[in-house]
């Protein structure tokens, strides 16, 4: 029979995880691996939903109905809670983020916000930092979790009440799988297994797997289980002090999740364990986690999270929220409305998802264009229309169709290649609008997303890659004579150093070769966070930007060294001075580094006398 009294061990894990993710999140140098946290919880979970099942199972009453009811209201309404409350501190403080904090919230109270983030971002990318409601991915992979797992057991319920040793078996194999899978998928897509639900379950299913052997491990000796307890959380805290992930999850994940599963299954309790102090840490424990994340997400918008005394007051706060939301949410009372907090959960995410679906001028009109423009523009079809979106520039479709789409040069005019990455691709509208009365020229854009434009170019983008494969082995060579002039942009700060210079090297050397002239278009302003916020920042609260003063200055200086490198085929764009809004307010970046057409056009007569020169030095030397 199974000890069904208060488990103090994993009263203390649960304070202990929130902990380590909290100070993991909030940048302490010595929980380099705090993010286990998270595995830890899912452990948790997969003991205690194993144990709800089965020992249903064992007394003949469970009602699957019954329990999807019991998770609804364990975990829904505190989520619900966050929620609001910072749809209304973001309404009222940070404007600009309200459709971008919509659009991760309705993702998340209908729990597959774990598969709209890996559709949209990897958890350890720079930008998902800024995004309020990005733990709650884990909340979706549980949720998921809880859904699939009683259907597996259900089907497996004769098995376990007959054959229980078979069962273990099929159990240990379905756990396998799981973890083969994340291994297999973290090879060539790590944001799968970070994300999705089937390469996690292995972790819950390891805690459902100390409950089946937890009746034999109570046999073993106290003394042993002493050492075997004490090696449990040195091995658990030394993993989250002392290790430094690169990916995760990885065959690493077995150890904490060993130790954990280990831990569990001795039910060895610590006098510690029962302080009141941590079993309390452990009741708001979902609360406190809650809530810690979209704080910290606010100091980092405001860029105070380096300081102390504000990552202590997002700490305090955290907690204070977090003992609200306990005493005020998660005590109360919901057996019997459970159809009222789906319908509010339900309501919740038909509001939020209008919200991100309407134009911002109907519910603001100072702020409407910054936050249509950080929120939509990239998106839009003025982006569309800038960029030539997988018509010129290749962005999600096959690059063999953008291939069919390509101009070629014409032997009786003037031939300009557009050439580069998104910060190429932004200019397209522009340069077209520069040679919109010219006849004479014929302007061909090759620009694809995020990768520098060369053979074989280091780049996430295989699709990218491929392109300018073909565009450097067979397009070049083949109409080379006829091209007049490149005109070359990038982003030229979001590569290595050492990377870019070498790139560069090869694009001077490869075109040298052919005897086409190269035109650099220069660095533009780089930010932290969009643009559009980083203003509404500014104007309203006065505030005093560190990141970005340092972030101005690295941009200088790479800056400086382009002009220094390039010499005259550099377009220094950086020091032409620019309308940053327009009158209406509307911003010339719509996220960190890539401008709008309001941006891009202001650039358009230095450009012209740029490109204009370099056509006039072509033909006095092809005069000569």
């Amino acid at each position: 029979m199974k000890n069904n009294s208060f488990r103090y061990d994993i009263s203390f894990l649960r304070a202990f995880s929130v902990l380590a993710v909290l100070f993991y999140h909030y940048k302490f140098q010595w929980f380099k691996s705090g993010f286990i946290g998270v595995d830890i919880f899912f452990v948790i979970s997969g003991f205690l939903m194993t144990k709800i099942i089965l020992s249903s199972f064992d007394k003949g009453r469970f009602n699957i109905w019954d329990f999807y009811r019991r998770r609804v209201i364990r975990i829904i309404p505190a989520l619900l809670g966050v929620v609001v409350v910072f749809s209304f501190l973001i309404f009222l403080f940070l404007q600009p983020q309200i459709v971008n904090f919509f659009r991760s919230a309705f993702s998340s109270v209908l729990f597959f916000s774990n598969i709209y983030y890996y559709l949209n971002n990897g958890y350890f990318d720079a930008s998902s930092q800024y995004n309020f409601l990005l733990h709650s991915w884990s909340l979706s992979v549980e949720w998921q979790f809880y859904l699939i797992y009683p259907l597996i057991l259900l089907l497996l319920k004769k098995l376990y009440t007959t054959k229980k040793n078979i069962f273990i078996a099929v159990f240990l194999a379905l756990a396998f799988i799981s973890f083969g899978a994340m291994m297999i998928h973290r090879s060539y897509d790590p944001d799968f297994s970070f994300y999705i639900f089937y390469p996690r379950a292995w972790e819950m299913m390891l805690g459902g797997l100390a409950f089946l052997l937890e009746d034999k491990i109570q046999h073993i000796p106290k003394k042993v289980k002493l050492v075997l307890a004490l090696t449990s959380l040195s091995a658990i805290l030394s993993f989250i002090f002392l290790f430094h992930a690169s990916s995760w999850p990885s065959l690493y994940t077995t150890i904490p999740v060993f130790f954990t599963t280990l831990l569990i299954s001795l039910n060895y309790e610590f006098i510690a364990y029962k302080n009141k102090i941590v079993t309390y840490l452990g009741n708001i424990s979902y609360s406190l986690y809650l809530y810690h994340w979209p704080l910290y997400v606010l100091i980092l918008f405001f860029e105070v999270d380096n300081s102390w005394k504000y990552r202590a007051l997002a700490i305090l706060v955290s907690f204070i929220l977090a003992i609200l939301s306990y005493e005020g949410i998660e005590k109360r009372n919901y057996s019997d409305k459970a159809k009222s907090v789906l319908a509010v959960s339900l309501i919740i995410f038909i509001f939020s998802f209008s919200i991100t679906k309407v134009d911002a001028e109907n519910y603001t009109d100072e702020n409407k264009n910054l936050i249509n423009t950080t929120s939509g523009y990239k998106y839009s079809k003025k982006a569309e229309h800038q960029y030539k979106l997988d018509i010129k520039h290749l962005s999600h479709k096959d690059y063999k169709t953008i291939i069919q789409n390509l101009d070629v040069p014409v032997s009786d005019k003037k031939n300009i290649v557009l050439l580069g990455d998104s910060h190429a691709g932004m200019f397209s509208e522009t340069v077209n609008n520069i040679f919109a009365d010219k006849k004479e020229v014929n302007l061909i854009q090759i620009t694809a997303d995020a990768t520098y434009p060369m053979e074989n170019s280091k780049s996430a983008y295989s699709n990218s890659v491929n392109y300018f494969n073909y565009i450097f082995k067979e397009y070049f060579p083949k109409y080379y004579k006829n091209i007049d002039l490149i005109i070359i942009n990038a982003n030229y700060s979001g590569y290595p150093e050492k990377e870019i210079k070498n790139n560069l090297k090869i694009t001077e050397q490869y075109f040298s070769k052919y005897n086409i002239p190269t035109l650099y278009i220069g660095m533009t302003d780089v930010y932290a966070i969009d643009f559009p916020t980083y203003y509404y920042i500014k104007k309203k609260y006065h505030a005093n930007m560190y990141t970005e003063e340092k972030k101005f200055k690295k941009t200088e200086e790479f800056n400086t060294f382009l002009k220094n490198y390039l010499g005259d085929k550099y377009i220094d764009l950086l020091n032409v001075k620019i309308n940053k809004v327009s009158p209406e307010n509307y911003p010339y970046i719509y996220d960190t580094n890539h401008l709008t057409l309001f941006g891009t056009e202001q650039y358009k007569n230095i450009l012209s006398q740029n490109v204009l020169k370099s056509s006039i030095n072509r033909n006095n030397k092809k005069n000569d």
